[in-house]
């Protein structure tokens, strides 16, 4: 569907038309209860600093006038969304549409979200999830099927297994940075892995893990740690999705249904990025920072090697052989990933 974007005098009324109808239809929300006679919770706009204090004192202002106060300046942050959007500044628009949302919540403004949100990933509506922000941070990377298999107390294989220890290599050196290593057997026939939940959380304006390895089908939960808003999404054809802005204490989450790497973002700072890397493999792991690897228990026999490390656009293939006891390979990958900031979830150039 294609919307056609109407003159800044249209987009105007409808916006100040969407706030009035909102206002209208909470006002006979407000009924007295254990809340009565006290302000509501302010929602803060996704600004890139900490949450700013109301204009006005605790106390001073009834529901209602909280209520019309809150909607007074969502209608101020939809007519600068509207000029936004008729300046051709999508992502701006859309963020500023958000913190309107926030202020009057979803359904106030639901007929005017597809004007602010075509050409963006499908929208993740989930109601957020509580969490604990006094726990402890994630590891720079992760993801191994020995350590999840340690985890779950599997046994090793039943025969004489052999190790395979290694580096990823970038014109026959180290390469120094992240990736990932997966084995499949060369029959084709092994039993798949079980989905897991794993957590990718924001935390001092960088996602940790910065990667990570999960099987196909597991659910990651991007909780938010900072004093900030954050807007998690992927472009990606194999696992597209948006958020939408949450602050610290939330999360919401997302199921990885296709195998493949998936680069993530934050629509509100450029330079955040992770990748997800989901695997159908039944042996993987993610190297250290320079690219060296290890598996400690792979039934001897012929495997599909797959390697990739962050520098790389696509992984590479190649066939290895297992024997019994300890194996070495350096695995050559190439170093041809774009350089620069992810495009925003638009696809507009950013930095």
């Amino acid at each position: 569907m294609t919307i056609r974007i109407a003159s800044r005098s249209s987009i105007n009324w409808l916006v100040r038309t969407a706030a009035l109808s909102a206002v209208l239809a909470c006002s006979g929300a407000v009924k007295a209860g254990p809340n009565d006679g006290k302000p509501a919770a302010k929602p803060s706009p996704p600004a890139d600093k900490p949450t700013a204090k109301p204009d006005v004192k605790p106390g001073k202002l009834g529901p209602v006038a909280e209520k019309a106060q809150l909607f007074r300046e969502a209608a101020d942050q939809l007519e600068k969304a509207a000029v936004a959007l008729e300046r051709g500044n999508k992502s701006l628009a859309e963020q500023l549409f958000s913190t309107a949302e926030l202020l009057t919540g979803v359904d106030a403004l639901v007929a005017l979200a597809p004007m602010f949100r075509e050409g963006a990933p499908p929208r993740v509506t989930t109601p957020t999830q509580k969490v604990d922000t006094g726990a402890a941070p994630q590891p720079k990377v992760a993801g191994s099927s020995e350590a999840d298999d340690d985890a779950a107390r599997v046994p090793p294989p039943k025969v004489e297994v052999g190790s395979l220890t290694g580096t990823l290599q970038i014109d026959g050196k180290a390469a120094g940075t992240f990736g990932l290593v997966t084995l499949e057997p060369a029959s084709g026939k092994w039993k798949p892995r079980t989905p897991k939940r794993v957590v990718v959380e924001q935390r001092s304006r960088e996602f940790l893990p910065n990667l990570v390895a999960v099987s196909v089908g597991s659910t990651i939960s991007f909780p938010n740690f900072d004093t900030v808003f954050h807007n998690v999404f992927s472009t990606s054809q194999l696992g597209a999705f948006d958020l939408g802005l949450y602050k610290a204490g939330e999360a919401r989450e997302f199921t990885f249904p296709k195998e493949g790497i998936i680069r993530v973002g934050c629509n509100l700072h450029a330079n955040m990025s992770a990748y997800i890397a989901v695997v159908s493999a039944p042996a993987y792991v993610v190297t250290d920072e320079k690219g060296a690897f290890s598996f400690r228990r792979l039934a001897p026999g012929k495997y599909k090697l797959r390697g990739w490390s962050v520098k790389s656009k696509s992984p590479i293939t190649q066939d290895v052989t297992i024997k019994p006891g300890k194996n070495e390979i350096n695995v050559g990958v190439s170093g041809d990933a774009p350089t620069g900031l992810q495009p925003d979830k638009f696809g507009g150039k950013r930095g």
